[in-house]
């Protein structure tokens, strides 16, 4: 039983070591402008939202591009209670990535979403999958944000063999 339980142990730590070596922090800065689309006070205390970010972004590995953001949320009290995102990145290569990403029960102005590559260009169609934590903070009518995904090697060097 004890060798049983070793084995277990001694693939569990090697497979969880392969994958660690395996990835990489992909990081992505971004900034928009926030443009209110429609707004309804469904009650005293709720309201519905949906907007859209207008932006550019750069990574850690000298790439830029725009940003086109839609986003719907629910809040309550001033808090935010759901955020959905659909959103899509082109870089300056004109390649592009799609992404949907979800937010629940934060403060509004400032919050973590998790994120997910949904669809992508032909030279990008290997990151479909990727997931990704964003970070974003709002002052006045812009968005700031960072975003760490997590990265195979592959996909980091299709990142890195830009064509601009």
């Amino acid at each position: 039983m004890l060798t049983y339980g070793m084995n277990l142990f001694t693939s569990m730590l090697f497979y969880l070591l392969f994958n660690l070596a395996y990835t990489e922090d992909y990081v992505q800065e971004f900034q928009a402008n926030v443009n209110i689309l429609k707004e309804y006070s469904i009650s005293k205390n709720k309201k519905f939202r949906s907007y859209e970010l207008l932006g550019t972004f750069t990574d850690e590995l000298g790439n830029f591009g725009k940003l086109d953001v839609i986003i719907t949320s629910d809040v309550e009290n001033n808090k935010l209670i759901k955020l959905e995102a659909t959103g899509k990145n082109t870089y300056s290569n004109e390649e592009y990535l799609y992404f949907r990403a979800y937010r629940k029960e934060s403060d509004f102005d400032v919050g973590v979403a998790i994120a997910e590559i949904t669809g992508a260009s032909d030279k990008f169609k290997p990151l479909i999958g990727m997931k990704c934590v964003q970070s974003v903070k709002y002052f006045k009518d812009t968005i700031f944000g960072i975003q760490k995904c997590k990265a195979k090697k592959s996909q980091i060097n299709i990142l890195k063999n830009k064509s601009n």
